[in-house]
């Protein structure tokens, strides 16, 4: 029993480290990036920054409105159910957070984990655009 209780203990350094690790490198499928993109640039969606309002305050993308995750279900009511929602926060963690507990309510959710990653779908989106325009 004592050598079990050992290796538990051993052990929960190193799941804290992987569970730290995983959620420091967030990154989202190229896919569902574009159609985020897609979705906000054809006015389908909003973008909805789930920070505090003093992390939104000190810098934000372009647009986002500011719904902290932990004020979310009272604020609920205040989020448009005609468009999709494109979450995003500063890990990834509390975006995944408000995403499932968004789907759970009937809102289409994507998920874009951080703004470096809705970032990076910007630019997806313009190399794919002179990939189309240039010769064959």
């Amino acid at each position: 029993m004592n050598r079990l209780i050992m290796k538990i203990i051993y052990l929960i350094p190193f799941i804290l480290t992987l569970m730290l690790l995983s959620a420091c490198g967030n990154k989202v499928d190229d896919q569902v990036l574009i159609k985020a993109h897609e979705a906000y640039n054809s006015r389908e969606a909003i973008i909805i920054d789930v920070r505090t309002p003093g992390e939104y305050k000190a810098k934000h993308i372009s647009g986002a409105r500011n719904f902290p995750l932990q004020s979310l279900p009272k604020d609920l009511r205040k989020l448009p159910k005609d468009k999709q929602l494109i979450l995003y926060c500063r890990s990834g963690n509390r975006s995944a957070t408000a995403a499932t507990f968004l789907k759970h309510r009937g809102f289409e959710v994507f998920d874009v984990a951080t703004q470096a990653e809705w970032e990076r779908g910007q630019k997806l989106i313009i190399d794919h655009a002179k990939l189309q325009s240039s010769p064959k």
